[in-house]
C-alpha cells in the first residue's frame, strides 16, 4: 500500500509541477469538454485538473507518511483527505493573491468619453497635446485637442467631451 501511495503521489505531483511550469512559461490552457461538463486547468487560476492533482498528490503523500509511522489506516486516510483539501485551499488562495493585481488591458477610445484626467503635454489653442486619463484602472496617454480658444497648460485638470479618430477633445475643469 505504501509503495502504491508513493507512486501515486510522485506521479500526480510531477504532473502538477509540469502543468504549473507550462502554465507560467507558455501560457498553456488545457480546456476539455466531456459531454456538457467543462474541465480546465486554466493558467490564470487553479482549475479543476490542477486542483485534483494537488489534492491527490498531497493527500497520498501524507497518507503514506501516516501509514509508514504505523497509524490506523482509517485515521491515515482521514488525515490524508483533510491534508489534500487544505493544500487545495492554500493553493487556490495563493493564486487569488497572485492574480489580484491583474488588469484589463483591453480598451477603446469610447472608454475615455467624459473621463477626467490631466494635461501631460500642453495643448495649444489650434494644436494638439497629450493628456493622462485613467481607463480601466490604467493611466493612458492619449493625443488631445482643445475645444477652447486658449491654450491648456501642463497639469491642468480636464474632462473629455468628444472623440474623433485617435484624438480626444477636452475642456479644462475650470470651464465646467
Amino acid at each position: 500500500m505504501i509503495t502504491i501511495l508513493t507512486w501515486v503521489s510522485i506521479f500526480s505531483g510531477g504532473l502538477l509541477i509540469l502543468l504549473f511550469l507550462l502554465s507560467f512559461v507558455g501560457g498553456l490552457d488545457i480546456d476539455t469538454e466531456v459531454g456538457s461538463a467543462d474541465f480546465d486547468s486554466d493558467a490564470g487560476g487553479i482549475g479543476i485538473i490542477k486542483g485534483l492533482l494537488t489534492f491527490v498528490s498531497v493527500g497520498s503523500w501524507v497518507m503514506k507518511i501516516m501509514l509508514g509511522s504505523e497509524q490506523n489506516p482509517a485515521i491515515a486516510a482521514g488525515i490524508g483527505v483533510v491534508s489534500g483539501l487544505v493544500a487545495f485551499f492554500i493553493l487556490s488562495q495563493l493564486f487569488k493573491l497572485l492574480l489580484r493585481n491583474q488588469e484589463n488591458v483591453n480598451w477603446s477610445m469610447e472608454d475615455a468619453m467624459f473621463a477626467k484626467g490631466q494635461v501631460y503635454l500642453r495643448i495649444p489653442a489650434s494644436g494638439n497635446g497629450i493628456v493622462n486619463i485613467e481607463i480601466n484602472g490604467v493611466n493612458r496617454e492619449i493625443k488631445a485637442k482643445s475645444k477652447e480658444l486658449n491654450e491648456i497648460t501642463t497639469g491642468t485638470p480636464i474632462t473629455v467631451v468628444d472623440i474623433e479618430g485617435d484624438f480626444v477633445y477636452v475642456e479644462s475643469e475650470s470651464n465646467h
